[in-house]
C-alpha cells in the first residue's frame, strides 16, 4: 500500500513538473529564440549635440527641399535656418520640408541642436503574425516604388519576389519576434555593407542579387521580405552621428505583438553586416541618431521624400555638403547585454536536459 502511495506522489508530481514546464512554454521559447550570452555594449542614455549643415549649390536654377525633424520620445531637435534665403515651408506626407527655389549659386546653413535618447526593447516573446492588426497590413504589406518620371516606376520594395526565401528562412519561428529576427541574421550574414552611393537606391532584388547594399538598399530587403510573410515593416530616414560626423541614414521600423499590445520597434541591419552577429542592431536604437521622416506606405509620399532637389541647365551643376560638430554630450551610461553567443538548439537542449533532470529525481526519490 505505502509503495503504491509512493508511485502515485511520483506520478502527480512528474504532473506538476510537465504542467509549470507547460504554463512556462512562452518564455521558454523567447529563451530558445534570444539566448543569453556574455556580450555587452555601452550605451550613453541619451545624448545632447549640435552641429552646423552647409549644403552649396551651383545651376541655372534649382528647388532644394530639406525634411525638418519632429520631436517624439526618441528625441527633441530643433532647426534654425542661418542663411536666410527666402523659403517655403510645408507640411504634408506625416513631414515638415523647407522648400527653396534659387538660381546659379548658394549655400545654405542649417543649424541642428537637439536632445537623442536611447531606446531598447525587452522583448522575450511574441505571439504570431495573425495577432498584427489587420489595418496595418492594409497599409504597408505591399510594394513600393519611386517615380522616375514620364510613367517608369522603380519599386525599391516588393515582397512578392522574396516570399519563397522568406518562407524557408523562418520556418521554423512561430512568432513575430523569432521571424524578424531569422531575417535579421540572414542579411547580416549574407550581406557586404556598401557606404551610400549617389543617385537613387537600387531595389531590394538588385541589392539581393548583388549581395551588399547601403542603408536604404539593405532596409529594402529587410522590409520586402517581412512583408513578404504578412509583416508590416517600414524605412526610417534620418541622421546618424557616426563617431566624427552627422550623416543621413536608413533603418527600419517594424512591429511585435506582444502581451496583449502590438509595439513597434527599430531594427538597423547595417550595425553588423559583415561582422560577428551579435544582434546589436536587433530591437535597439542607439541615441546617435535622429529621425526626419517614417515612410507611411504612400509610393507617392516616399518618391517625395527622395526628390531632395531638381534643377534645370546651363550651368552645369554642382552640390556638396559639408557638417561641423559643435558639441557631443553624453549623459547617462546603459549596459546592454546581446545575445546569440549560446546557439538557439544548444539552449534547447539545456532546457529539455534540465525538465529531464528534474522528472529523474523525481523518479527516484
Amino acid at each position: 500500500m505505502e509503495k503504491r502511495a509512493r508511485i502515485a506522489v511520483k506520478a502527480v508530481a512528474i504532473i506538476i513538473v510537465l504542467l509549470v514546464a507547460y504554463a512556462l512554454l512562452p518564455v521558454i521559447n523567447g529563451i530558445v529564440e534570444n539566448p543569453p550570452g556574455a556580450a555587452y555594449i555601452v550605451f550613453p542614455e541619451k545624448v545632447s549635440f549640435e552641429f552646423e549643415r552647409f549644403v552649396n549649390v551651383s545651376a541655372g536654377t534649382f528647388t532644394i527641399n530639406f525634411t525638418i525633424p519632429g520631436n517624439s520620445s526618441f528625441q527633441t531637435v530643433t532647426v534654425v535656418d542661418e542663411s536666410h534665403y527666402p523659403k517655403s515651408v510645408h507640411h504634408d506626407y506625416n513631414k515638415t520640408w523647407w522648400s527653396y527655389s534659387l538660381s546659379c549659386c548658394a549655400e545654405i546653413k542649417l543649424r541642428y541642436r537637439g536632445e537623442a535618447r536611447l531606446q531598447v526593447w525587452k522583448i522575450e516573446n511574441s505571439e504570431g503574425v495573425d495577432a498584427i492588426p489587420q489595418s496595418l497590413k492594409n497599409q504597408y504589406n505591399h510594394a513600393e516604388y519611386i517615380d522616375l518620371g514620364d510613367g517608369e516606376r522603380k519599386y525599391v520594395i516588393n515582397p512578392e519576389p522574396f516570399r519563397n526565401v522568406t518562407l524557408e528562412a523562418t520556418k521554423d519561428k512561430p512568432t513575430v519576434l523569432g521571424k524578424l529576427r531569422a531575417i535579421y541574421d540572414l542579411i547580416v550574414k549574407n550581406f557586404r555593407y556598401q557606404t551610400q552611393r549617389k543617385g537613387l537606391p537600387r531595389t531590394a532584388v538588385e541589392t539581393w542579387n548583388s549581395g551588399e547594399g547601403d542603408c536604404d538598399e539593405l532596409s529594402f530587403v529587410f522590409v520586402s521580405m517581412a512583408r513578404s510573410i504578412g509583416i508590416p515593416a517600414w524605412v526610417e530616414y534620418g541622421q546618424l552621428y557616426d563617431g566624427s560626423r552627422w550623416g543621413g541614414h536608413a533603418w527600419v521600423r517594424t512591429v511585435i505583438p506582444h502581451d496583449g499590445k502590438v509595439e513597434q520597434v527599430n531594427i538597423d541591419v547595417t550595425v553588423e553586416v559583415g561582422r560577428e552577429d551579435l544582434g546589436r542592431g536587433f530591437l535597439i536604437r542607439d541615441p546617435y541618431r535622429f529621425t526626419e521622416w517614417i515612410d507611411d506606405g504612400n509610393s507617392e509620399h516616399l518618391s517625395s521624400y527622395y526628390t531632395y532637389i531638381t534643377y534645370t541647365t546651363p550651368p552645369q551643376f554642382h552640390y556638396d555638403e559639408s557638417v561641423k560638430v559643435i558639441r557631443m554630450d553624453e549623459v547617462g551610461t546603459e549596459r546592454i547585454p546581446v545575445g546569440g553567443t549560446i546557439p538557439s538548439w544548444l539552449m534547447l537542449l539545456i532546457v529539455v536536459l534540465i525538465i529531464a533532470v528534474v522528472i529523474a529525481i523525481i523518479a527516484r526519490w
